[in-house]
Formats: C-alpha cells, structure tokens, sequence
C-alpha cells in the first residue's frame, strides 16, 4: 500500500472493500495491513483507518457502508437524529430498496418501494431521510414505529417550527405520500 492509497483511505475514515478494490488495492493486501494493524476491520468487507477523523454518526456511516450506496438511515433512527423521538433506538433503521434483506443483528430494515432518490439528504459519510420524510415515513409505518411516537414526532417538528404543513405537503405529493398525511393531517395539525 503506498502512501497516496494511504491517504485517500484516511480521508474516507469507514471504507468498503469495493472501494479499496478501485484503489487498487486487494482483499489480500487489506488482510495483511489489518494484521499489522494498520487498518482496523470494523465488519465484514467495512474497514477503518485508525488515524480517520469520524463524525459522531459512526453507527450510521457503518450501516449505509453496509446496506449500500442506495440505502439511509430512515424510521426510529431518523426521528431520533431530528430530537423529534425520545426513545433511543435499540437499533439502527435503515430503509433499503424492496428486494434487500439481512440477517444481520442491530439493524432494522424498512424496505420500501417509494424512491430511495427523493428526500434523502447526503451527510459525512452516510445519507439520512430529510425531515419531512422521516415524519411522513413515521407516519406510513404507525405499526412499526408506533402511532404515539409517530404522531409526537409529527406535531412536535410543527410546534417547534422544523418544518411547515406546507413542506409536508410537497414532500407527501414527491414521495407519493399524500394519502398518509390526510389521514392523520387533522391529528398532527396544530
């Protein structure tokens, strides 16, 4: 490994093998630099440079490494991330194109078919649901998340002026939502 991959994968701090493989470097080569403790292997095929300075949303840098670039944090964990939930998560949600699954302990997947494109905001090292999809999600996933926790969410990101009935609205009718939010529009509504 040579002192520019060095650098680069410093940079990227949690990494994949697949990004490694385009630097030029090999599972075997990977391996060799983990056993020397070079490079620390977080999960299977997601590693870490020891010297990487990392944002304090490691957990969800790993989960999207995980799940692939399509993949955000979404549900429980969204909520959570906007101060609108309480509950600290006992896992991390993360919401996956339809055909994805896992066995994997620590994650909650919400597959979904509504465009994984659209209200997703790219942060450090992973992507998260905007504001307003993680409430509309919430909201559409009552029997997940729970239909009090949900509905606070909803009502508390309007009290606190997080988001308007308007920016609901647009988000609703872009994610193809607009018949989750008239259900409950008149029980969130101030």
């Amino acid at each position: 490994m040579n002192q520019k991959q060095l650098t680069k994968l410093k940079k990227l701090g949690i990494f994949t093998l697949q990004q490694a493989e385009e630097m030029g470097l090999s599972q075997q080569e990977l391996s060799r630099q983990v056993a020397s403790e070079n490079l620390k292997r977080v999960a299977r095929g997601i590693y870490l440079h020891p010297e990487a300075v990392l944002e304090s949303n490691v957990g969800f840098q790993i989960a999207c490494a995980r799940f692939g670039s399509k993949s955000a944090i979404g549900g429980l964990s969204a909520l959570f991330y906007y101060n609108l939930a309480e509950q600290v998560p006992s896992h991390t949600w993360v919401i996956v194109p339809s055909e994805r699954k896992t066995k994997e302990s620590g994650y909650k997947l919400i597959r979904t078919k509504t465009p994984l494109e659209k209200g997703i905001v790219d942060k450090s090292g992973f992507r998260i649901v905007s504001l307003e999809r993680a409430i509309l999600e919430g909201l559409k996933f009552v029997t997940k998340i729970g239909e009090r926790i949900a509905v606070k969410a909803a009502r508390d990101a309007l009290s606190k002026k997080q988001t308007t009935e308007m920016k609901l609205g647009k988000a609703a009718k872009e994610l193809g939502l607009e018949a989750v939010l008239g259900k409950y529009f008149e029980v969130i509504g101030p």
